[in-house]
Order: C-alpha cells, then structure tokens, then sequence
C-alpha cells in the first residue's frame, strides 16, 4: 500500500519497517489520503502490485498511476539504520514462531544460541539467496524516487517538513502504531499504546553480522551516514 492525495498532489510509500504504517494511517486519517491500491491485485496468478509496502513500479505495472501521474507528485519514504531495521525484521520473524527457539528453522544443525540468535538467522537468510536479496535491494526501490526521505530516529521532524513541502503549516502528531512489540519495555508490553521504549539492536550482533550489514546494506549506509551503534 502506498498513500495517495490528490488534494495534497503527493504519494507516500511504506518502506517496511521504519513505521511506515504509523504515517501511512495518519495520512488517511488526518489528511484525507487513500490507500493505493486498496486490494492486492494479481494478474495470470502473479501479483502485480502488493496491498501493502507497494513500491513505484508496482504503481506503474498495475495501471494505478503513470510514471508522468508520479513525477508531478511528491514522493515521500521513509528510512532506517539498517542495523536497527534488521533487528525488528529478526523479531517479526520470531514472532511467526511463536517466540520458541526451538521452532526456528535457522537453529537447525546451529550451536545453542545465546540470548538471542540473531547472528544465526542473518546467516540462515544469507542461505537463502531470494530473502537476503530482498534484503539487499528491498530499501533502494523505495528510496529510488523519494523527493523526501523521513528517518526513522526523527520521525516527527521529518514528517513536519514533509507537511512544510505540501504547504501544511499547523502541526499533525504522528499516530502510534504498530511498534515491534519484542522491542518494548516489558512493564509496558500489555499497554493499549505500546510506548517506543526498546532494547538497544546492538545487543543482537556479533562482528560477522554487522560485517554483513555494512556489505549488504553500503549505499544506504553511506548515503545517510548510518553506523553500528550510532
């Protein structure tokens, strides 16, 4: 899903991971914004544009919008350090397991983990070339042709300028939504607002993991200034 407004004559995609979906539900909430498309669409089978984390080309290839419809609006993404972005990633991906180790397919044949195993799922995808090809590439086709990119680390910051740029003076609060709840306080974990207090994503690596992250992820890294631990 991306968001559209044609009042506003701008296009906001969801880059996953980087609370994509908080700003996506305050756009159609606050802004009058639509979710584009608003269904998966599939053509012979294949899906041609996703209903959620649509990207440009998806936009294109389902007929939803032109490549000129696109290049007369503002386009808006978002973006994440890819060493804090990862760790959510590994947490969703536990989460389909129900948190027990003892289903995670990327502890098969492993050593026994220490308190968490992200070292080993980073090496289990890098296993499965389509995953860690998504990994590789999934961020830059969001990036490609954002005229404003939002960081993750300055949300609101980011989405008042983005309001600036399409001529939106007064204030509008970004909704709470969707935050990775493995990564919350765990006093705060059954609250009906999970608050954005996390673990710190360094605790999950080790030096062979943040070697592949600063291999895989090098043009966002540089284009953002982005560093383990910073």
């Amino acid at each position: 899903m991306a968001v559209y407004s044609e009042q506003h004559q701008f296009i906001f995609f969801a880059n996953p991971q980087t609370a994509s979906k908080a700003i996506a539900l305050t756009l159609r909430e606050r802004l009058g914004g639509v979710a584009l498309p608003d269904r998966e669409i599939t053509r012979n089978g294949q899906t041609v544009a996703r209903l959620h984390h649509t990207t440009y080309s998806q936009i294109v290839a389902a007929g939803l919008l032109t490549e000129a419809q696109l290049e007369s609006l503002f386009k808006v993404t978002c973006v994440r350090n890819p060493f804090d972005q990862l760790v959510s990633k590994y947490i969703k991906y536990c989460e389909r397991f129900g948190g027990d180790p003892a289903k995670f397919p990327w502890l098969v044949g492993e050593p026994p983990a220490g308190e968490h195993s992200f070292p080993q799922w980073l090496r289990w995808l890098g296993r499965r070339y389509e995953e860690i090809d998504k990994l590789r590439n999934g961020p830059l086709e969001f990036l490609a042709h954002a005229d404003h990119v939002i960081r993750f680390e300055a949300l609101q910051d980011g989405f008042d300028e983005f309001m600036r740029r399409i001529g939106i003076e007064q204030p509008v609060p970004i909704i709470v939504h969707n935050i990775t709840r493995g990564r919350a306080d765990p006093a705060e974990a059954a609250a009906p607002v999970v608050k954005k207090k996390k673990k710190n994503y360094t605790e999950y690596y080790d030096d062979a993991s943040v070697a592949v992250v600063e291999r895989l992820y090098a043009p966002i890294l540089e284009r953002f200034g982005y560093r383990f631990a910073g």
